[in-house]
């Protein structure tokens, strides 16, 4: 397989048969909404996931000397990223650092302890202990309860509603400033999300109009 198929498996909107593999703005509120009954820990992760666009094992390797607190920010190391360079040598760790609302890191100090974790072993624990199928069936429970069903309701689907709701706003992002948020190594990767702003936007002035548009 080559580098470019890997990319476009990667980073379908669409499946074989055009249905979404992205949750649409609605959808994203409403799984926003339904994590509020999960506990308080994996209610958070659900938030993180939300608001960062990270993906579920970025999240998991999160420790207290990754957040920014005073920047408002986490840093996560970005994972499927290719661990040689062109020549095979081996590249290091890349990371990128993501703005969270200030009510997220609130969040986050208040269930964590953060600010009182000082102690260098304290500081380098993750801040979940969950495995990545425990943390996929959680956002799959979160996903049943908001009544979100397709091939759109999985974490990948909320890391796609990310993308495109950061370029869908009012005040959208550039694409280069995306690309960092996402981790991804191209701007061509983090162009596909603009496929689909057309249609999201369509739904809104539907909405707007007091239509009924099915997505």
């Amino acid at each position: 397989m080559t580098a470019g198929e890997g990319i476009a498996h990667e980073m379908r909107l669409f499946d074989d048969e055009g249905k979404r593999l992205y949750l649409t703005a609605d959808e994203r509120a409403r799984f926003l909404k339904a994590s509020a009954d999960e506990e308080r820990e994996d209610r958070l992760f659900c938030r993180l996931l939300h608001f960062s666009g990270c993906r579920p094992s970025e999240a998991l390797e999160l420790t207290p000397e990754r957040m920014s607190l005073d920047e408002r920010a986490v840093v996560f190391r970005s994972l499927k990223k290719r661990k040689k360079d062109q020549r095979g040598r081996v590249k290091r760790p890349q990371f990128r650092t993501v703005p969270l609302p200030d009510r997220v890191i609130e969040e986050l100090d208040l269930v964590f302890n953060l600010r009182r974790k000082r102690k260098p072993a304290e500081r380098r624990q993750p801040l979940w202990v969950m495995s990545r199928t425990t943390a996929w069936r959680l956002v799959q429970r979160v996903m049943d309860r908001a009544g979100i069903e397709g091939p759109q309701a999985s974490a990948k689907g909320l890391r796609h509603g990310f993308g495109i709701a950061m370029l869908s706003g009012d005040r959208p992002l550039p694409l280069n400033v995306l690309r960092d948020l996402l981790g991804h190594t191209d701007t061509k990767t983090t162009e596909i999300y603009l496929q689909a702003i057309g249609h999201e936007r369509r739904n809104l002035v539907m909405q707007a109009w007091g239509f009924c548009n099915p997505t």
